[in-house]
């Protein structure tokens, strides 16, 4: 029993080293943007390789239909973006009193090679390298590494978004919460899909890909249409 202990403690102390070595590479001072979640990915994968020998456990199961993926993807996207771009996006802005900083994607107006680089970039990055590591990942580590009570997954849903949400600190307060809600999102959309990465993924790009879009057609006005809309200010 004590054997099978010693391991037990071991296994989540590993766990939650193995998570903050790599969450950190999330702010290191040698790679950039769409570097950083390139190397990211290649090192969670190599991770989670070498504790589980697949990759089922970070959600990157291959047992999914395709068709049906894309269209629960599709169905979940639809569904949450107008809630979130003219009810959730507006409430937070009065709360806050600031509208989310998207300056760093003015470039990319009409400006078609940027944006088919972003695009790129974001696919990448975002919908792979985010999901990967905040949702797959987090949720691996952070289940093998918490010991089992109650509000268990209710928690790690909230660390999870947590730790999404801090990289995003550049878009002001308004953005770093609108983060932390699509975090939340994201997180019960991972649980409720029985764990299936491709879905978050899925609709993780469209979320970004209609942003971007937005920003070649200099329309992140978009974004703030519900505060005039629908609450008057």
């Amino acid at each position: 029993m004590k054997v099978f202990l010693k391991k037990s403690e071991q296994s989540k102390l590993l766990a939650f080293v193995q998570l903050v070595l790599i969450y950190g590479l999330v702010f290191n001072p040698w790679t950039t943007f769409p570097y950083t979640f390139i190397f990211i990915i290649i090192c969670v994968l190599l991770v989670t390789y070498w504790n589980d020998k697949a990759f089922h456990n970070i959600g990157l199961k291959t047992n999914r239909g395709i068709l049906k993926t894309i269209g629960m993807s599709l169905l979940i996207f639809v569904s949450i973006a107008p809630i979130m771009d003219f009810i959730i996006q507006p409430l937070v802005n009065k709360l806050t009193g600031e509208i989310t900083d998207y300056s760093a994607f003015q470039s990319i107006a009409h400006n078609a090679s940027k944006y088919t680089k972003y695009l790129f970039y974001v696919i990448i990055s975002a919908s792979i390298g985010e999901e990967i590591l905040f949702r797959g990942f987090v949720f691996r580590q952070l289940e093998i590494g918490l010991p089992d009570f109650k509000y268990k997954t209710v928690v790690i849903v909230l660390m999870s978004a947590l730790l999404f949400s801090l990289p995003h600190i550049y878009q002001g307060l308004s953005g770093l919460i609108m983060t932390f809600i699509f975090g939340l999102i994201f997180a019960i959309i991972y649980i409720k899909t029985n764990f299936n990465l491709w879905v978050t993924m899925i609709v993780h790009g469209l979320i970004d890909i209609m942003f971007l879009t937005l920003a070649y057609f200099d329309g992140l006005g978009y974004y703030v249409l519900g505060n005039d809309l629908f609450f008057g200010y």
